[in-house]
């Protein structure tokens, strides 16, 4: 087989032996390309959209979790015995959000603003808050510099909402 090859190669002139072999490194780069790069970039975005998935089931889940264990022994505790903006503060380190603002405006009312979250995390933290009796008075969202992220301000309340 060698040998048939070898004839072969031989048998072309030295211009011919050029452009084929210019045509086998063009070759070689398309089949790199195609069927090594092209699969890997694919792989590689495929598991980063997967991990954010994941984070997202993640972040709510914990989040049903901690509603699950506060409803039956802690319902009773979160009342006004509490600062807002303690149990705000506490609420947010518990459901893994970092609050760049948090100012409290007297007893019952808080501002805050959250430099970048993603909406299913915001919005299982804020349904959190509402089942403890602390509601959204005002919120503002945009969309933040991270990919998939918003980044919000907001005033809550605590109490029923007239």
């Amino acid at each position: 087989m060698m040998e048939r090859i070898a004839t072969y190669w031989s048998e072309r002139s030295p211009r011919e032996q050029w452009m084929l072999g210019v045509m086998f490194a063009l070759l070689a780069i398309v089949l790199l390309w195609f069927g090594v790069a092209m699969p890997l970039d694919r792989a590689q975005r495929s598991a980063r959209e997967t991990l954010l998935a994941a984070t997202d089931r993640n972040a709510a889940v914990r989040v049903a979790v901690k509603q699950l264990k506060t409803l039956p022994r802690e319902a009773a505790t979160t009342g006004p015995a509490t600062p807002i903006d303690q149990f705000v503060g506490q609420s947010a380190g518990e459901a893994g959000l970092t609050l760049e603002r948090a100012q409290a405006q007297g007893s019952d009312r808080m501002d805050i603003a959250i430099a970048s979250v993603r909406p299913v995390v915001l919005f299982s933290w804020l349904a959190t808050l509402e089942a403890q009796d602390v509601r959204i008075d005002t919120m503002s969202a945009r969309p933040s510099a991270t990919a998939g992220s918003i980044s919000v301000q907001a005033v809550l309340v605590r109490g029923a909402g007239q």
